[in-house]
C-alpha cells in the first residue's frame, strides 16, 4: 500500500489516471524491456511509442515516465540525439496540450545530457544545461548536478566543480556518496590530492559513508600527482579501516609505484594480491606494462571475466604501440566470447586503419557503425574527418562534418581547425567562409589557429584586403598574433609583390618579440635581392645571426649570389667559413 501511495505521488507516473488501451499496452511492453534486451526489442518499443506520440488525441495522455522509457530505449541506437530530441519535443508539446500541466522534471533532460557525455559532445551538454536553466520552474536535482560534475571531470575543471558543489549546498540539493566520488575523481584528474583528502575526510563528518571506491579515488589522486607516500598511506588506511582492497586499489598502487620509478615493486605487489585471492584483471596487467595479447592470455588462463571495456583497453594499447597486427587477434577473441563492439571499439579500429594509411577500410568500419545501430561519437567523427583530410579529399571531410551535425553532435574547435588548416589552398576562400559561417552558427569561437588558417587561405589567393579584415577580427576577439600570423602576412605581401608592407610586418614581428622562421628570412632576402637592395640583404643576414635564426643552404645560396652581384668581397670569406661550419655540422 505504501509503495502504491508513493507511485501515485510520483512526478513520473500518476496511477490514479486511467490510460487508454494503447498506452496500457505500451507500458506493459516497456516493463519487459531492460538492459539485456536486444536492439530489435528497443526499436519495437520506439515504434509503438511513435504511433502513440503521433496521435494528437493520445499524446497529451502520456506521462513523464512514458517519455523517459522511450528515451532510455534510444540510448544505444544510431542517431540517438535526433531521436531523443524528438521525444523531448513530444514531452513539451504534451505539457502544453494537457490540462494537468505536468511539472517540468530535470530527470527527462538528464537522459539526453548523459547521451551527450557518452558521445564526448561536451559542448552540446553545456548548451542543454543552459537551456534547462532558462526553463521556468525547472529545478536541478542531484542527478543533474552529478552530470555537470562529470563534465568537469572530463574537462579537468576543478574550479567549476567546486562552484557546483557549493551551489548544491546553497540550493539544498541532496549530496550523496556518489557526489563525493565524482569530486574525488575531478581532484585526481587535476592532480590535486590535498583537496581530495579534504573531501574524503569531510564525508564522515556529514554522515556519508565511505566505501572502497572512495579510497580508490583518493589513492588515484595521489597516483596522478606522483605522490607515492600519500598513496601508501591510503593503502594502509584501508587495512586499518577493514576495507578489502580490490583490483582497482592495486591498479592505483601500481600507478603510484611506477610514477615514483619503483619499477620492481609492482611485481611483488601483484604476488601479494594473488595470495590474498584477488586475480589480476586487464587494468592491473596494463598498469604493469604487459603486452595486450599476453594480458588476454593471462585473463583466460586465470578465468578472469573480460568486458567490452577491457577489450577496448587492449585494442587501444595495441594501437598506441603501433602493434596493428594484434588488433584482429583481440577482435577474434571478442567474437568468440560473443561480446558486441561498442563505439569505443569502432573508433579504435577506425583510428588504427587511418594510421596504417587504410582510409577506405576506415570508411567501411565507419559505415558499419550505422549498420550495427551504433552512433559515432565526437571522437569517431573527428578521426574520420582527419582521415579524409589526410587520405581522401577536403570535400569528403566536409560531408562527414555535415553528417555529424545532422546527427545532432556538435564539432569542437579542434575539428574545425583541422578542416580550416587542411582546406588552405584546396577549396578556396568561398569554401573556407562556409566553414567559418558554420562555426559561427554553432557558436564555436575561432582561436589563433583558426584565424591563421583563414588568413593563410586568403593570402594564397592574393586577397590581402581579406587578410587584413581577418586580422582585425582576430584583434577584436582579443587574440594576439603569433609568429605564424606574422609569417603569413609577410609571405602574403611578398607574393603580391608588396615588399614595403612585407618589411613593415617583419619589423612589427621583431617588436612583438617573435623570431622569424628561416623561410621567412630567405624570402625577404630573395625579394630584396630581386629589387636591387643588396645592402638591405646584408643587413638581414646579420639580423639572422643576432636573432639566432637557423640558416640553411638556401640562405647561403642567396648570400653568395648577393656577394657576387654587389662585390661584397670583404664579407664573402666570413660567409664561406660559416658555410663550411654549417656543412660540417649539418644533420644527415
Amino acid at each position: 500500500a505504501q509503495a502504491a501511495g508513493r507511485e501515485k505521488a510520483s512526478p513520473f507516473l500518476d496511477l490514479t489516471i486511467i490510460p487508454p488501451e494503447q498506452i496500457k499496452q505500451y507500458r506493459a511492453l516497456a516493463n519487459t524491456i531492460n538492459t539485456s534486451s536486444t536492439l530489435q526489442e528497443h526499436e519495437h518499443l520506439i515504434s509503438v511509442y511513435r504511433s502513440i506520440a503521433d496521435d494528437p488525441a493520445l499524446l497529451p495522455q502520456l506521462q513523464p515516465k512514458d517519455f523517459m522509457q522511450a528515451m532510455n530505449s534510444c540510448r544505444d541506437m544510431y542517431r540517438v540525439v535526433p531521436r531523443m530530441r524528438q521525444i523531448l519535443t513530444d514531452f513539451e508539446k504534451s505539457r502544453q496540450q494537457s490540462n494537468r500541466q505536468q511539472l517540468l522534471i530535470p530527470e527527462i533532460y538528464d537522459i539526453l545530457l548523459r547521451a551527450f557525455v557518452k558521445l564526448s559532445d561536451f559542448r552540446s551538454a553545456s548548451n542543454l544545461i543552459e537551456d534547462m536553466k532558462r526553463k521556468k520552474g525547472l529545478r536541478f536535482g542531484t542527478s543533474t548536478y552529478h552530470i555537470m560534475l562529470d563534465l568537469c571531470k572530463h574537462e579537468r575543471n576543478l574550479d567549476r566543480a567546486r562552484k557546483l558543489l557549493k551551489e548544491m549546498r546553497d540550493n539544498k540539493v541532496e549530496i550523496t556518496s556518489a557526489t563525493y566520488q565524482i569530486m574525488l575523481a575531478v581532484c585526481g584528474q587535476t592532480k590535486n590530492p590535498m583537496l581530495a583528502r579534504e573531501y574524503f575526510d569531510e564525508m564522515p563528518l556529514l554522515g556519508i559513508d565511505t566505501d572502497v571506491n572512495h579510497y580508490n579515488a583518493l589513492m588515484n589522486a595521489y597516483a596522478h600527482a606522483k605522490k607515492l607516500d600519500g598513496a601508501k598511506e591510503v593503502f594502509e588506511m584501508m587495512a586499518e579501516d577493514g576495507i578489502p582492497a580490490d583490483q582497482y586499489t592495486y591498479a592505483a598502487m601500481i600507478k603510484a609505484l611506477k610514477g615514483a620509478k619503483r619499477t620492481h615493486e609492482p611485481v611483488a605487489l601483484i604476488q601479494t594480491m594473488r595470495e590474498g585471492g584477488v586475480q589480476a584483471n586487464v587494468k592491473i596487467l596494463s598498469a604493469l606494462g604487459m603486452d595486450s595479447i599476453d594480458i588476454m592470455k593471462d585473463c583466460k588462463a586465470n578465468k578472469v571475466e573480460m568486458r567490452i571495456s577491457d577489450f577496448n583497453t587492449l585494442i587501444i594499447r595495441a594501437l598506441r604501440g603501433n602493434q596493428f597486427a594484434k588488433i584482429p587477434v583481440i577482435m577474434q577473441e571478442m567474437q568468440e566470447r560473443e561480446i558486441r563492439p561498442d563505439v569505443v571499439t569502432f573508433t579504435a579500429m577506425i583510428d588504427a586503419n587511418i594510421k596504417m594509411n587504410k582510409f577506405p577500410e576506415a570508411r567501411e568500419i565507419f559505415q558499419a557503425m550505422e549498420q550495427a545501430n551504433i552512433q559515432p561519437d565526437v571522437i569517431a567523427y573527428s578521426a574520420m574527418i582527419a582521415g579524409a583530410l589526410s587520405h581522401s579529399t577536403v570535400q569528403e571531410s566536409i560531408e562527414i562534418l555535415k553528417s555529424m551535425i545532422n546527427d545532432g553532435i556538435l564539432p569542437n574547435r579542434h575539428t574545425f581547425n583541422s578542416l580550416l588548416s587542411a582546406s588552405v589552398g584546396e577549396i578556396g576562400s568561398d569554401g573556407l567562409m562556409v566553414i567559418r559561417e558554420t562555426m559561427a552558427a554553432l557558436g564555436v569561437q575561432p582561436d589563433r589557429r583558426s584565424f591563421n588558417a583563414i588568413m593563410s587561405s586568403h593570402a594564397l589567393e592574393g586577397d590581402m584586403d581579406q587578410v587584413r579584415r581577418t586580422l582585425a577580427d582576430m584583434r577584436r576577439s582579443k587574440i594576439a598574433p603569433d609568429a605564424l600570423t606574422y609569417s603569413i602576412l609577410i609571405s602574403g605581401y611578398l607574393q603580391n609583390g608588396d615588399l614595403r608592407y612585407a618589411m613593415e610586418w617583419y619589423y612589427t614581428m621583431l617588436e612583438g618579440g617573435f623570431k622569424p622562421a628561416p623561410f621567412v628570412m630567405n624570402n625577404l632576402m630573395s625579394a630584396l635581392h630581386g629589387s636591387g637592395q643588396g645592402t638591405q640583404v646584408l643587413m638581414l643576414w646579420r639580423e639572422m645571426t643576432q636573432q639566432g635564426v637557423r640558416k640553411n643552404e638556401r640562405s647561403y645560396e642567396i648570400m653568395f649570389d648577393v656577394c657576387d652581384e654587389y662585390n661584397f668581397h670583404e664579407q664573402r670569406p666570413a660567409i664561406e667559413e660559416e658555410f663550411k661550419t654549417y656543412l660540417a655540422h649539418r644533420p644527415e
